[in-house]
């Protein structure tokens, strides 16, 4: 029994994951399919490909999907016996799980579009750069998804306040552009040292942001609804 106890928030967490998938499945089964379709079509006119729009578009999807579950299911969650700590273990598996499987998922649709292109025109980059360019979102996205959840969790511990409204709004604004900043900078495809800089500087941005998960979630007051 004690086991099953201690387990049941890595459960938790592996099911979060799978329901999200479940969830969105369509979207990427349709997207790994589509994008790198329609990239190796208009080659001329997207000469990048379309596929790194993609992956930054499926960031915002990933700090989408982890706030607004936790938002709307937290008092769920806690009203059927699952405690605050229960919950914040399950979303760090949750967020392990999302950011392995999504670079995953990016890094074949970098693969794919590449190899399109390859038949189509003169590829932008090299394989081993469009391998890089998914394998980069192992850093960048726990940032969105923690980021996400981090301002659902605020957002159920303060809402209502106006000041905290405007504290999100500028916060939000402003680490998101660091994170665009960190996604998009040319460092990442640099040989050598820089690569880890900013890897390093990532993965210390999301153990702030899940200390700070942790921290808000610690003793969230949980109000009924009027």
């Amino acid at each position: 029994m004690n086991a099953a106890l201690a387990n049941r928030r890595y459960r938790f967490g592996r099911r979060l994951f799978t329901g999200a998938v479940s969830w969105l499945r369509w979207w990427l089964i349709s997207g790994i399919v589509l994008v790198p379709a329609l990239s190796a079509v208009f080659a001329e006119v997207f000469e990048l490909g379309l596929w790194s729009v993609t992956a930054a578009v499926l960031q915002w999807f990933a700090a989408g999907t982890a706030g607004m579950m936790l938002y709307a299911n937290l008092p769920v969650w806690i009203s059927r016996g699952c405690t605050r700590r229960e919950i914040t273990v399950a979303y760090a598996v949750f967020g392990t799980l999302a950011t392995v499987g999504l670079a995953a998922y990016l890094t074949a649709g970098f693969a794919a579009e590449h190899a399109l292109l390859a038949l189509a025109a003169e590829p932008p980059t090299s394989l081993g750069e469009a391998l890089g360019s998914g394998a980069r979102y192992l850093a960048i996205t726990p940032i969105y998804f923690f980021a996400g959840t981090l301002i659902a969790a605020l957002a159920t511990r303060f809402g209502g306040d106006n000041r905290f409204t405007a504290a999100v709004l500028f916060g939000a604004g402003a680490l998101y552009a660091a994170i665009l900043y960190l996604e998009f900078n040319d460092a990442w495809f640099e040989p050598g040292g820089p690569t880890a800089v900013w890897a390093a500087a990532a993965l210390a941005l999301t153990a702030v942001l899940i200390a700070a998960n942790a921290a808000a979630l610690r003793s969230v007051p949980i109000r009924a609804k009027a």
